[in-house]
């Protein structure tokens, strides 16, 4: 039992001290300035020492380097050189790539791919058009699976069995006064948007955002696609961009 304990507290350690490391870059592009430890620190909320150590260890590794007078330090790109390597060789960015971006294009607004992961959306693909936008997602991006057109595209594809399951584990958060926050209600708005082929994300996560998608499988597994802009524009556009979505997800299916 004691071994087993020891065990458990060290991979505890060891999530937290990736959670810190990947905290430590993001701040790093957050902020686009040297940092001294003391400074980082405070930032990511942890102790001096703890801090310390992981900037020893990615110094070490080439991540980091020290800059003048010595005290600050600031990223290598070594990390974007391995990213540029990983992301050439992504087996589902490099068959969706091209068309999330046309899809983005034709329709002039913000276009994503995403698949479940556990109990929430992840985007594996995002495209903002240029110009001001309100709506400024990012790839990686964990959204709510019940409140985004791309969840219940997601939540439409599995077996209601399945579809239950993963609902009966979250609960409907009230995001904005147009969530859908009845589990029946829900339901119905997932049947409904199965029948007809297209889901909607009616302003439930942003207000005066609205966002339409569709679901698809590539090599076996469940996708879906989604355009996303002002519910004005959206509305006024609602058949092209379905029109647009449709052919889109087509040529990915192919893929």
């Amino acid at each position: 039992m004691r071994k087993q304990k020891k065990s458990s507290e060290g991979s505890g350690a060891n999530v937290r001290a990736a959670s810190r490391t990947i905290d430590l870059f993001e701040a790093f592009a957050t902020i686009r300035r040297p940092m001294t430890v003391s400074e980082l620190a405070r930032v990511l909320k942890i102790p001096v020492s703890s801090c310390f150590t992981i900037i020893r260890t990615l110094e070490t590794r080439g991540y980091l380097y020290s800059t003048p007078p010595g005290t600050s330090f600031y990223p290598t790109s070594r990390l974007y050189l391995a990213s540029q390597d990983i992301t050439k060789s992504d087996p589902v960015l490099s068959s969706v790539g091209d068309t999330v971006r046309h899809l983005r294009d034709e329709s002039g607004e913000t276009a994503m791919f995403g698949k479940l992961s556990r109990n929430k959306v992840i985007l594996l693909a995002v495209e903002v058009p240029p110009g001001p936008s309100r709506y400024m997602p990012q790839v990686g991006d964990m959204r709510p699976v019940y409140a985004t057109s791309i969840g219940k595209a997601l939540l439409g594809s599995l077996p209601d069995a399945a579809r239950d399951k993963i609902l009966s584990q979250i609960e409907l958060e009230r995001l904005t006064r147009k969530t859908i926050t009845d589990l029946a209600q829900l339901k119905r708005d997932l049947d409904l948007s199965r029948r007809r082929g297209w889901y909607v994300n009616a302003e439930e996560t942003i207000p005066d955002m609205t966002s339409l998608a569709v679901p698809l499988t590539l090599r076996g597994e469940y996708y879906a696609l989604a355009v996303s802009g002002p519910s004005v524009r959206i509305k006024a556009n609602l058949q092209a961009n379905l029109d647009r979505l449709a052919a889109a997800a087509k040529v990915i299916s192919r893929s």
